[in-house]
């Protein structure tokens, strides 16, 4: 089966809870930010918050979302991940062919718990994350995986593949084993993730340049410095760093742009990076520019923002075209 974008990502079902930053800090997560936690110690974290708030459910993680995105405005994605066999796990699994997105792991762990994200989203939308990877970092690696990253366009993961060494590994030998005609985009996810193992994001660039490159300001300082601007060309040949609700730097042909920040009410940042990424990428497959492509996912994350949600409907995805045009 040939696809766009081939996506290699951990497959986690987020939980979201609406809470003050009190609660947070009360947790022992790092606010505004991810840790991993045992699946334990997320239900106590459950136990104590207010009011006995029932969860937002959504199939989520990073490369996930975004391949949600570009799968529901044409693109044709698969998604290799690692999944329980659980409840969670079927959930997950279903709910990606409902968005058109192919499973490509018929695999599922037996005795390790579909991964699950607690987000917390405080009043002024920051988001911090609580994580069990549960079977999402225990990638059983497979020989068809490479078959599979041949047949695609592009192949685009998450920093987060590469806090497990199961997952690390298995997806190294995905960029090693595909042909170098085939484009690889890479989001960085998080800083501390960055810091924390940066030796395997050298390796990874050490082995092969990055087509596309996304990732927010700290993100960019984790990996390249306060000179971000400049030491990122020598690891991507496109890049966009995004900074808010202030002005993204573009990165293509050795020229520099600047892309101004919609001016929206934020209610919840989760997922603005990564629908982003997908609307980008599924310009990008289009035959756009990696300039234009950035410009409708900079759109995409303006339009999430101001949703308590980290994903669109699918009529909300088809919306976006219509009314980016109506936006010029």
């Amino acid at each position: 089966m040939k696809f766009d974008i081939l996506g290699v990502g951990n497959a986690l079902v987020d939980e979201t809870f609406y809470v003050s930053r009190e609660f947070v800090d009360s947790t022992g997560l790092n606010f505004n930010s991810f840790k991993p936690f045992s699946f334990e110690e997320q239900e106590q974290i459950i136990s104590s918050i207010p009011g006995n708030q029932l969860p937002e459910v959504m199939c989520g993680g990073s490369t996930t979302n975004s391949l949600a995105a570009a799968s529901n405005l044409g693109s044709n994605c698969g998604l290799i991940c690692q999944l329980g066999n659980d409840d969670r796990g079927s959930l997950y699994e279903n709910n990606l062919k409902d968005n058109g997105i192919e499973p490509l792991n018929d695999f599922h762990h037996g005795s390790i718990k579909t991964g699950r994200c607690l987000v917390f989203i405080t009043p002024n939308s920051e988001r911090t994350m609580g994580t069990y990877l549960g079977a999402s970092e225990r990638l059983a690696d497979n020989s068809e995986f490479i078959s599979h990253a041949n047949n695609a366009k592009i192949i685009f993961s998450e920093g987060y593949q590469f806090t497990s060494n199961e997952n690390y590994h298995a997806f190294l030998n995905i960029l090693k084993g595909c042909s170098k005609e085939i484009r690889f985009a890479l989001s960085l996810s998080d800083p501390g993730v960055v810091n924390a193992f940066r030796e395997r994001f050298e390796e990874v660039i050490s082995i092969r340049n990055i087509d596309y490159l996304f990732c927010n300001q700290e993100e960019a300082i984790a990996l390249a410095g306060e000179n971000f601007v400049e030491e990122l060309k020598k690891v991507a040949k496109n890049y966009v760093v995004t900074n808010g609700s202030k002005n993204s730097i573009i990165f293509e042909n050795n020229q520099f742009n600047e892309l101004d920040a919609y001016k929206v009410e934020a209610l919840d940042s989760n997922g603005a990076g990564d629908i982003f990424a997908g609307a980008a990428l599924h310009k990008v497959n289009e035959g756009e520019s990696f300039l234009e492509a950035c410009k409708f996912g900079n759109y995409a994350s303006s339009i999430i923002v101001q949703e308590k949600s980290p994903r669109l409907t699918k009529d909300g995805y088809k919306g976006l075209l219509n009314n980016y045009k109506r936006s010029l």
